[in-house]
């Protein structure tokens, strides 16, 4: 994305450094709303947080929103749901959590959640370089997700809800083929597709999430 671009050619901040820092904004808010209104400094003992990771930065985003709720001392876990590319920085956000021992794999996941209370789900499948309608066991995240929030989990999106288009704001696959997000985390600026009638559904409440550059008000000419 020509913001990401600038921020590292313009002003030296890596996409390491970009990828923290939404993680740790994105964090606060999911960690905020998990306390409500309570006094408490953490989330009551029932309260677990499950990302569902990608392999690419979107999945990036995911494992490092888990080790920023973990280091507040919340319940908090990453499912590898699609590989990440060796040297890669999703694998280096990865490989982070992994020896916090935070990742598991795909297919324990049902062993992962068995017996939570409050399941509060992060959806770090895909970003805005989706193209084609999800299949395979990304496709079965989604599903699994959507059948969790119509039992009441609160679904936090990064960037934009995992099978939009986001061009056209319209899902890739069917209109069951993208989740429905309770929050849209995305990242510096709303984008174009979700002024669409067909993401309204999707979206959930938006909430920009700076990353650590200029602001986008301040640099006009950097566009998400």
């Amino acid at each position: 994305m020509q913001y990401d671009e600038s921020c590292t050619k313009d002003f030296g901040i890596t996409a390491l450094v970009l990828i923290t820092h939404a993680a740790v904004e994105c964090a606060a808010i999911i960690r905020h709303e998990l306390l409500g209104d309570s006094a408490k400094n953490a989330p009551d003992d029932s309260t677990f947080v499950v990302a569902l990771c990608g392999g690419g930065n979107n999945g990036a985003d995911g494992y490092a929103i888990i080790r920023t709720l973990h280091s507040h001392g919340i319940d908090a876990v990453a499912i590898e749901v699609a590989p990440c590319l060796r040297g890669s920085d999703a694998n280096i956000m990865r490989e982070s959590a992994q020896r916090m021992g935070l990742v598991h794999p795909w297919s324990n996941l049902s062993t992962i959640v068995k017996g939570q209370n409050r399941v509060v789900i992060v959806d770090a499948l895909f970003g805005t370089g989706l193209s084609r309608a999800p299949t395979g066991p990304l496709l079965d995240a989604i599903h699994w997700i959507n059948a969790r929030a119509s039992s009441g989990a609160r679904v936090y999106a990064i960037d934009l809800p995992s099978g939009l288009d986001c061009d056209s704001g319209k899902t890739l696959g069917s209109a069951k083929d993208a989740v429905f997000a309770t929050r849209t985390l995305t990242m510096v600026a709303k984008k174009s597709c979700f002024s669409a009638d067909s993401a309204q559904a999707y979206l959930g409440t938006i909430t920009e999430i700076p990353i650590g550059g200029p602001p986008i008000t301040r640099r006009t000419q950097i566009l998400e």
